[in-house]
């Protein structure tokens, strides 16, 4: 081959491997990492983390950093945010600040609670301890507080670093996104008060690609953060904070990720609306239209269905057997015999999956149980 395009090929391979190095997420067990506010240190030696150093500055940091000894830990790779975060308690003096507002039930729930010393109270954001001493401190919003016999709770709406994004280490440190996770918790596992604050996006966010401007946000003093976006860990998409309404009756228990959560959910129940007059059968109740996920379902309407949904009388033809070759031929005058012998055939769609079906819907009806009312939590369509 071409020697240039050789060494082009390995100049560009040894310019990604350096990237990839710069690009690597923070270990959490060297010197440095451990020294860093995220993952519960001081952050007064400003270093980055021994697996994320440039090579090029290889010879540099060596002659800085001649007289510190850390050990070496291979990197890792980036890992998938755990619906499970495994959490420390810590030894803290818990006491409730007031009165309760409101009890239901066996929950008493309260406006404040006094935590080492340190007033919070529903709305504030906190930071959380991992179990890992290389993960980051979890940080979350308080949405409600109260006691019960588990003892003193909190319902923590969390939040997630940009590390933990698609974005990587690419991400700004001190950015935060909204996720639709959230978990009861005692109080013991919170470690101390954060500031969170919610930047809009600029007007003409459009013309401030390519920018080389570096605009400060917010102070990094180890305690402050920001968020623009609410964050889709399944299909890694960036969407602007949804708003969800708060009610006066649940003032001091809102969950905006218990809402969102409550209503997916209930679309995934097919709901019959509009009762229709039946005068053919008593057995079923028919309706004018239907709502699943999201999406109006009306008589007359067409639809897809999975392939299972319903069959065919008809079968489909079997597949042509192609017969064998049976005589010489000269392949040279003609190449492409083969394709017409063989029982290969590229591109079959053979083992492709079934499609979809399509159907028109007649009927949207529930069957009526012993004592005439109809029984809606299983909604049928008649198609044609």
């Amino acid at each position: 081959g071409d020697p240039s395009l050789h060494f082009y090929m390995n100049k560009t391979f040894d310019f990604v491997s350096r990237l990839q190095v710069c690009q690597s997420p923070d270990c959490g067990k060297c010197t440095a990492c451990k020294d860093m506010i995220k993952f519960g240190g001081s952050g007064k030696s400003k270093q980055a983390c021994k697996q994320r150093r440039c090579p090029n500055l290889a010879v540099k940091e060596a002659e800085d950093d001649e007289n510190i000894e850390e050990e070496d830990v291979p990197a890792e790779k980036t890992k998938k945010v755990l619906q499970t975060k495994k959490k420390r308690q810590t030894q803290s003096k818990v006491a409730w600040v007031g009165e309760p507002v409101e009890t239901v039930g066996k929950r008493q729930y309260y406006k404040k609670v006094s935590l080492n010393d340190e007033v919070l109270e529903v709305g504030d954001c906190v930071s959380v301890s991992s179990e890992d001493p290389s993960t980051p401190l979890y940080l979350a919003r308080i949405t409600s507080l109260w006691e019960d016999n588990n003892g003193k709770m909190f319902h923590a709406h969390w939040f997630l670093r940009g590390i933990h994004t698609v974005l990587g280490e690419s991400s700004d440190p001190l950015e935060l996104v909204i996720v639709d996770e959230c978990e009861d918790m005692l109080l013991n596992y919170v470690q101390g008060k954060v500031n969170v604050m919610y930047k809009a996006p600029s007007d003409n966010w459009f013309m401030e690609g390519g920018v080389d401007v570096d605009l400060k946000v917010i102070d990094d003093d180890g305690k402050s953060f920001f968020y623009q976006f609410w964050y889709d860990t399944e299909f890694a998409r960036f969407e602007t904070p949804p708003k969800t309404e708060q009610s006066t009756d649940c003032k001091f228990r809102l969950c905006g990720s218990c809402v969102r959560t409550k209503e997916r959910d209930e679309q995934e129940v097919p709901r019959a609306f509009e009762p229709l007059q039946n005068e053919d059968s008593d057995n079923k109740a028919l309706y004018a239209f239907a709502c699943f996920k999201g999406e109006q379902f009306r008589v007359g309407d067409s639809v897809y269905m999975p392939p299972e949904a319903f069959g065919f009388s008809v079968k489909p033809a079997s597949p042509v057997k192609r017969s064998h070759r049976k005589e010489d031929v000269d392949e040279d005058l003609y190449p492409e015999y083969y394709r017409k012998s063989s029982d290969y055939i590229k591109g079959s769609n053979l083992d492709a999956p079934e499609p979809f079906r399509v159907g028109r819907i007649k009927e949207i009806f529930c069957h009526r149980r012993s004592n005439g009312k109809s029984d809606t939590s299983e909604v049928k369509l008649r198609l044609y």
